[in-house]
């Protein structure tokens, strides 16, 4: 077959469509246009012509692939998704990945240190949470142990630490007990382990005084007493304990508090 003419797209001026006997046949990058030398009157066999083809998806595939990691660094797994939702075929996924690793785009274990960096950095994630993260990515096990090594035994105390400490702030009316497990809870949650979640929750409760637990239990103890008032005295009692225990308050905490404030029971009904 022979091109019968070539002409430049008004919309990508760096792709070009080839005519063969008057009609369109096929498109190329503009690199694939000089690798392989088409021009008007070129004869090309069914071989060159598929070999074309395959260089131009090629081509087509690591621009898409570049403009994807111009926005940030990739994992291989990350690019081959986002290839094949743009319906490229496996075998030329694989050909572009060749291409972009030749080229030093694509670098799992650079990835995986720098996505490490980036979350301890700027997110409060443990480091189970951010291997998890990158098993996702497609990284290799091997890869992420490498990589969480940047991840050091102090800055995981402190990011859990100042973690801690936000979920303090916001749960001031809560009893020690339970605001210390609820600490625990969302440490281990977050991807820290067990024993940095215990640590890093007993330093975030140091300033957290008897006296603000005394001040938190009064407060509880009201709006309890108010809710069930309409009970009557032995239930409004049974119930309100109850619900201070659920809180997490101790029933000699309880006890205590209700004996220094003189609270009786047949009184708050009247």
């Amino acid at each position: 077959m022979k091109i019968t003419s070539i002409s430049q797209q008004q919309k990508n001026k760096e792709r070009y469509n080839i005519f063969v006997a008057g009609k369109y046949l096929f498109s190329v990058d503009e690199v694939v246009l000089t690798k392989y030398q088409l021009f008007k009157d070129r004869e090309l066999t069914d071989e060159e012509l598929a070999e074309i083809q395959e260089e131009d998806a090629i081509r087509r595939g690591l621009n898409k692939a570049i403009q994807y990691l111009a926005h940030r660094v990739r994992s291989e797994k990350e690019i081959r998704t986002h290839l094949t939702k743009a319906e490229m075929e496996p075998d030329e996924i694989s050909l572009v990945i060749k291409r972009l690793a030749e080229m030093k785009y694509i670098n799992d274990l650079e990835f995986a240190h720098l996505y490490v960096r980036t979350q301890v950095n700027t997110t409060s994630k443990g480091p189970r949470q951010i291997e998890r993260e990158l098993v996702t990515k497609g990284i290799t096990r091997e890869y992420i142990e490498e990589a969480l090594v940047d991840f050091k035994d102090d800055t995981q105390l402190e990011n859990a630490v100042k973690l801690a400490a936000k979920i303090v702030n916001r749960s001031r009316k809560s009893a020690k007990r339970q605001l210390q497990q609820k600490l625990i809870t969302e440490l281990i949650q977050k991807g820290y382990t067990t024993d940095l979640a215990k640590e890093a929750s007993a330093i975030a409760l140091e300033d957290f005084s008897e006296e603000q637990e005394q001040d938190v239990l009064g407060e509880q103890l009201n709006k309890l007493l108010q809710r069930n008032r309409r009970l009557g005295p032995a239930k409004c009692r049974q119930k309100t304990i109850t619900s201070l225990l659920q809180k997490g308050f101790s029933y000699d905490t309880i006890q205590d508090y209700m004996r220094e404030h003189e609270l009786d029971f047949e009184e708050e009904q009247d």
